[in-house]
């Protein structure tokens, strides 16, 4: 019996120890991986933090972009789409994150977790909304010049319609036939740009014909002028012509032959 006892206890102490043993491997264990998971949420709050910083500055910098200024000062009316200008406002007026940060003083993994939950996703949101932004202005920009380039075209082709008419209409009527050459060769070099994507030349072109026309409109008001003053001394020959030759006198009626009165007759003696 006094073995049997003697057994049991050391049974007993040895399951003892293990539990013991167990104990203290779960709690270093737990230990470490806490350890480890504090070590971890700190590390990823500081990445968050970093990438914050970043996305913030270049939200900061689209405005300092010329395509953005230049987007601000464009209104509907100068736009062949005025969605775009809308939708660039609404970039505009997105209300941004209050500024976040990590704790510095925590041992709470799970209050650095919550933290760089909320950095990491107002970092996500100064990108998105940097590019976004940033598209918006362009695509102001692009129809801004896509309306430019339209106007400039009606424009020239207006004024080509205009140049083709007078054209036309001032054959034989100039002073000096060379306007008219003049503006047939503007009238050429416009028919070259109907697809032409260079708003400037298409606007020098269009002023090209503008002074050929002018040169035109001048030469006709020069021939009507020379015309005028051609007639007017034509009719004043005339005249003078009909004031220097003698006219015929009308002939003078022969007088007429006196008439002498007649004898009376006799008068019959009376009975």
């Amino acid at each position: 019996k006094h073995d049997g006892k003697k057994r049991t206890v050391i049974i007993a102490v040895v399951v003892a120890v293990v539990v013991l043993a167990g104990g203290l491997v779960w709690w270093g264990v737990a230990a470490h991986r806490a350890g480890t998971r504090l070590a971890q949420a700190r590390q990823a709050c500081e990445w968050a933090q970093t990438d914050y910083a970043t996305a913030r500055k270049t939200y900061d910098d689209v405005a300092k972009n010329k395509t953005y200024a230049a987007a601000v000062k464009i209104d509907a009316k100068q736009v062949k789409d005025a969605k775009t200008v809308e939708t660039f406002a609404a970039a505009r007026k997105a209300e941004a994150p209050e500024s976040v940060a990590c704790p510095t003083d925590t041992k709470d993994a799970a209050q650095l977790e919550r933290a760089a939950a909320g950095v990491r996703e107002a970092a996500d949101w100064y990108a998105s909304h940097a590019t976004g932004a940033l598209e918006a202005a362009e695509k102001v920009v692009e129809s801004r010049d896509a309306k430019t380039l339209a106007d400039a075209r009606a424009a020239l082709a207006r004024r080509v319609s205009e140049a083709r008419k007078l054209y036309d209409s001032s054959k034989g009527k100039v002073a000096a036939g060379k306007t008219r050459d003049a503006l047939k060769q503007q009238l050429d070099a416009a028919g070259a740009l109907k697809d032409a994507t260079d708003v400037k030349k298409l606007k020098d072109t269009k002023a090209a014909l503008d002074k050929a026309m002018d040169a035109v409109n001048q030469s006709v008001h020069a021939k009507q002028e020379e015309d005028r003053k051609a007639a007017q001394e034509q009719a004043q020959r005339e005249a003078e012509t009909q004031t220097t030759v003698p006219q015929p006198q009308p002939a003078m009626p022969s007088p007429a032959a006196p008439v002498r009165p007649a004898a009376p007759s006799d008068p019959s003696p009376a009975q």
